[in-house]
């Protein structure tokens, strides 16, 4: 008796499963044969960072979508190769992350992510490029310009191949010099994620790999940092001098705050 209950019981369970997965077969037919007829509406594109980022907009989306499918509204769905799409717009230096995707009420829904960008480099040749949070180099926009810090002087960078060149795999910059590239990289990444650091320094200026001066926002001086080695022990010494002796002496007192020198700070008065 109990053998036969057991039995029925297993019985039962196929059966069930069975049906589950018959239900499922025939919903996804009748979803894609759906789809097969469905035309494509309405093109909704979504920019995550719309707020924080304005280098593309729903325009520039649309326009490099159409590139692969000359009409998208109007077009069979079934027709709308949605994984060519996301490819095309990578391609787009802008675009860190694209996802393309269809409903069976015949919208395409396109939603992307930019990138974020850390610094911009100004070259001694008047040319300009951005560098993102990973390193990548990238062109300027035409719809907007980011409030990053800018770094200029002897230095000479070319843009990147649509987004795919990395500084950080980049042993030297087009003037020859080696590790100068990664170490800036290094340096504009951790004042990008100091709260006080980034509210002060606003401008890099690279005389020389070993000469490299930081415009700050408040006290109107320059900081003469020397070259980027060991540059958090240099930022820490000048936090204390900030916080002990500026408040007494006043923030515009000084023209010039050397670091150069360790377990000093050396300053220069400024002209009256």
């Amino acid at each position: 008796m109990k053998i036969n209950k057991r039995k029925w019981a297993i019985v039962g369970t196929i059966v069930l499963w069975v049906g589950i997965l018959s239900y499922l077969g025939f919903s996804i037919f009748f979803v894609k044969d759906r789809e097969k007829g469905t035309v494509c509406r309405r093109v909704e594109v979504v920019i995550a960072d719309s707020a924080q980022n304005r280098f593309i907009n729903t325009e520039d989306i649309i326009v490099t979508a159409n590139k692969v499918v000359k009409k998208l509204v109007g077009t069979r769905i079934s027709k709308i190769n949605t994984h060519r799409i996301e490819n095309k717009i990578l391609e787009m230096p802008f675009i860190k992350r694209a996802e393309v995707y269809t409903s069976v009420s015949g919208v395409l829904r396109i939603e992307v992510e930019q990138r974020e960008v850390i610094m911009r480099i100004f070259n001694a040749d008047g040319s300009s490029c951005y560098i993102d949070k990973y390193g990548y180099i990238i062109p300027l926009s035409e719809r907007s310009a980011a409030d990053v810090v800018v770094v200029s002087g002897n230095i000479s960078l070319k843009n990147g191949k649509g987004g795919r060149v990395r500084v950080v795999d980049t042993s030297k910059d087009s003037c020859d010099r080696k590790g100068l590239l990664p170490e800036l990289f290094d340096f504009v990444t951790y004042i990008r994620n100091d709260e006080f650091w980034n509210a002060q320094i606003e401008h890099v200026y690279i005389n020389s790999p070993k000469d490299i001066e930081l415009i700050t926002r408040v006290g109107n001086h320059t900081v003469l940092l020397g070259s980027f080695e060991d540059f958090q022990t240099k930022l820490k010494k000048l936090f204390v001098f900030y916080k002990n002796a500026l408040p007494r002496e006043g923030w515009n007192r000084y023209s010039i705050i050397n670091l150069k020198y360790k377990n000093q700070v050396i300053c220069k008065n400024k002209v009256l």
